[in-house]
């Protein structure tokens, strides 16, 4: 299967309206009306629409593990950016997840370029991976080595639509889907990755993910919203809760919502329209939370909201 630079795909992206579907197998959050990746692997039958089915090809990783520098004290993620931010210096913002998370990435630079916004945005998404699959792709390990190396301002965090399926570890064992012991060993793996960035100092914009069209997955999305939130602001962290803004009027799954189509025809990624107004939600969270933090005392920008 050959590999397409974001970059290209951007110029595809920007001139849909909406997406339609690729199937259960292999849909990917980068590109709403073309699939560029092979199938996403599956362990299981009840597993999620990019789930994996075997061992990941070998790829450019940042090194894992946590170095020695690390800033002191940790414990409680902050509430608030504590630098000042500007044009030279701009914001740090990371954001890690799912195929959605690697969509919000995309759509998130392109938002940050039109409104010319101080921001460096790294968009560590990746199709096929959650937190279920340790064995897989361990996200806990691996974020420790990128906040190690990139030290982000803000991460904003995606996870859900791949993990309705046992949770297996990367060193080996299993836990059954569906059971206390699951929630627990989930809610486990969700507080490594805050434990990660309060140590640096991050804060953290966790979504709660949005409905899926597939019960099975939605059952899982509507536990995980708890969850995440639960962990989350127990860790000091922001949440943001898709199904608030992007589901029908009783949090359910909708391709339309307020007379706009947001989602594509797959049951689970979002559209072009849908994945710039979470990236504008995400945008008005942080100015809502660190105000004037991207421009000077009494400035305004024409059409910001």
């Amino acid at each position: 299967m050959f590999s397409f630079s974001k970059a290209l795909l951007l110029p595809v992206l920007l001139s849909l309206a909406a997406g339609c579907s690729t199937g259960r197998g292999g849909v990917d959050a980068r590109a709403p009306a073309v699939t560029v990746n092979a199938p996403a692997p599956a362990a299981s039958a009840t597993s999620g629409p990019e789930a994996p089915r075997a061992a990941p090809a070998p790829e450019r990783t940042v090194p894992v593990g946590i170095v020695s520098e690390a800033p002191p004290g940790g414990g409680r993620i902050p509430a608030t950016v504590t630098r000042a931010v500007a044009p030279g210096d701009p914001l740090r913002l990371m954001i890690i997840g799912d195929s959605l998370a690697d969509g919000f990435g995309i759509f998130m630079k392109q938002r940050v370029s039109q409104r010319g916004l101080p921001i460096n945005v790294t968009n560590l998404g990746k199709t096929s991976t959650g937190l279920a699959r340790g064995d897989f792709y361990d996200w806990p390990g691996n974020f420790a080595g990128m906040a190690a190396s990139q030290r982000p301002d803000v991460v904003v965090v995606h996870f859900g639509a791949n993990d309705d399926q046992p949770l297996r570890r990367g060193g080996g064992g299993s836990v059954p889907y569906d059971t206390p012991e699951w929630d627990a060993a989930y809610r486990a793996e969700a507080r490594r990755i805050l434990d990660t960035a309060a140590r640096y100092g991050a804060v953290v914009y966790w979504l709660g993910p949005a409905p899926d069209r597939d019960a099975h997955r939605n059952a899982l999305l509507t536990k995980a919203n708890r969850l995440f939130r639960e962990e989350a602001r127990g860790a000091g962290a922001h949440f943001i809760s898709l199904p608030r803004f992007a589901a029908g009027p009783n949090g359910e799954f909708a391709q339309v919502v307020n007379g706009t189509k947001i989602r594509t025809g797959d049951g689970s990624h979002f559209n072009v329209t849908g994945y710039f107004l979470v990236v504008d939600q995400i945008l008005k969270a942080i100015e809502r939370d660190n105000p004037g933090i991207f421009l000077p005392p009494g400035v305004e920008v024409a059409g910001l909201p």
